[in-house]
């Protein structure tokens, strides 16, 4: 089955949209008191070890706020691209192609900076996090989405 480029946008918006959700409760859950959480299982399954380790943060700001704000970029630019927004009235440099090419590369930095988290997650930390795990299968869906927009790009985005 070959999704339409339309297809692969509304996608990627709604992943992006379940990334939000998923990166606001795990920056709630990063604030709030530890336990009493529903996914602290175990010692292995817990969320609380991932979420508050030192590994949890950077410059105080927490992982999971900086993984909403990319996930909101994503879904900003997603929507945009699917409903042909003009973000060249802005700037010509903000051609739809020069859009992708962002949210493509941006994706795949997050990914990167996600399977960095993953590796913590199992071999230093030696805990999971089943909403982090969640997140970063919606990276990986995400950019594998617009990997495929990215090399049809041609069609969809004339020059």
């Amino acid at each position: 089955m070959k999704l339409s480029s339309s297809s692969i946008l509304a996608l990627s918006s709604i992943l992006a949209l379940a990334g939000i959700l998923a990166t606001s409760y795990l920056t709630y859950q990063h604030y709030k008191p530890a336990g009493g959480t529903f996914c602290n299982v175990n010692d292995y399954v817990n969320c609380d070890i991932v979420n508050k380790s030192r590994y949890s943060e950077i410059l105080d700001v927490p992982v999971a706020a900086l993984g909403l704000l990319a996930y909101t970029t994503i879904g900003f630019f997603s929507i945009g691209l699917r409903r042909k927004w003009k973000f060249e009235k802005i700037s010509p440099r903000f051609s739809p192609r020069r859009i992708l090419a962002f949210v493509f590369l941006f994706s795949g930095i997050s990914l990167i900076f996600s399977l960095y988290l993953t590796f913590v997650e199992f071999f230093i930390l030696r805990a999971m996090c089943v909403f982090c795990i969640t997140q970063q299968i919606i990276i990986l869906s995400i950019f594998l989405l617009l990997l495929i927009l990215w090399l049809r790009r041609q069609n969809y985005f004339p020059v």
